[in-house]
């Protein structure tokens, strides 16, 4: 399966709506630049190899998730805990379910009002986090 580069940066997107980052904060936590983090946000100018840098820094995200949109988002916790607060979980868990619908649509070009609408429910959702 090919890297879709908007695809890579809305799960990069949403990976840092969930966890409250900024781009200026992503750059300093991964010990790059806030413009390759725009970037990859955007979906445009950066190289594969700058991706893979800002992902091996965030050990939580699974990098396969953010590249393919497979698996989940998370790595496997290596404590007992919740990764994040329980209250959220069940959000973040529809809005993987909605992005790899979005996902499958986007591949087929099915219906545009299938897109807009999955979209608009996405947007409700992060505003809910």
């Amino acid at each position: 399966m090919a890297a879709n580069l908007e695809q890579i940066g809305a799960r990069f997107r949403f990976y840092m709506k969930i966890k409250e980052l900024g781009i200026y904060e992503m750059g300093v936590l991964t010990g790059t630049s806030a413009p390759l983090i725009s970037n990859i946000m955007a979906g445009k100018n950066y190289t594969m190899d700058e991706l893979l840098q800002v992902l091996t820094q965030i050990k939580e995200l699974n990098a396969h998730w953010v590249i393919y949109g497979e698996g989940n988002i998370f790595k496997q916790a290596t404590h007992n805990g919740p990764i994040v607060p329980e209250k959220r979980m069940q959000h973040l868990q529809e809005m993987q379910k909605l992005l790899e619908k979005l996902d499958a649509i986007e591949k087929s070009k099915a219906n545009r009002n299938q897109i807009d609408e999955l979209r608009a429910r996405i947007a409700a959702l992060t505003t809910q986090l």
